[in-house]
């Protein structure tokens, strides 16, 4: 018979927490110390037992597979990727506009600077591209060309009128107009190579806007 362990049962329980917070927020960074105390206190004592070797590694990944920031002093990258990845659990991209909070974090502008930054490591490309590997574009234009990615998915075609209206719950989408709009920004080397490709990626299947 099995020793009660009230060590044990304590970290289940809060871990149950975290997770339920996580469920929730889509993240593991409670920032409201009065409302989230007993979590708070419970995540920086599980970052320093990590830190001195004393965590158990199968409760590593327990809590990695929440999105545990290990470094709160050091890790203020790992703070913004965990929220651009609870935004991408809510929404399924990364296209978030640069004004966009999550739990009144700044998200949006953290994607600008990462979109702009020169220095990323290779490891932290690899981390947002496996989370959307349209990361690097523009906000508006990623969000249509997926809206245009839904709608060849549902059948849509952009033989016809170029004013045809999308499909499904996003009939304001014009495809045929948005995609006419960066022809002409192609033509006046508005679009970057990568903007080009995606689209010349779709001709076979988007066929020709007509009138």
């Amino acid at each position: 018979m099995r020793a009660f362990n009230p060590r044990a049962v304590e970290w289940q329980r809060m871990h149950a927490v975290a997770t339920a917070f996580h469920l929730r927020h889509g993240h593991l960074d409670p920032t409201d110390r009065e409302k989230h105390a007993g979590l708070v206190s419970w995540l920086t004592r599980q970052r320093h037992l990590n830190g001195q070797g004393l965590l158990d590694p199968a409760r590593v990944s327990e809590l990695d597979a929440l999105g545990m920031i290990w470094s709160k002093n050091a890790g203020a990258w790992e703070r913004g990727y965990a929220y651009a990845q609870a935004f991408h659990h809510r929404h399924g991209h990364l296209a978030i506009p640069a004004t966009a909070k999550l739990d009144d974090y700044a998200v949006g502008a953290w994607m600008r600077r990462q979109r702009k930054a020169a220095n990323l490591t290779p490891g932290q490309v690899a981390r947002l591209d496996a989370l959307d590997d349209l990361w690097r574009l523009e906000p508006d234009w990623n969000r249509s060309y997926r809206r245009l990615l839904a709608y060849l998915a549902a059948g849509g075609t952009l033989t016809g009128p170029a004013n045809r209206t999308g499909l499904g719950d996003d009939p304001a989408f014009r495809p045929g107009t948005w995609l006419r709009k960066q022809d002409k920004a192609r033509a006046e080397g508005k679009l970057t190579s990568r903007h080009s490709a995606l689209l010349d990626a779709l001709r076979p299947r988007a066929g020709t806007v007509t009138g």
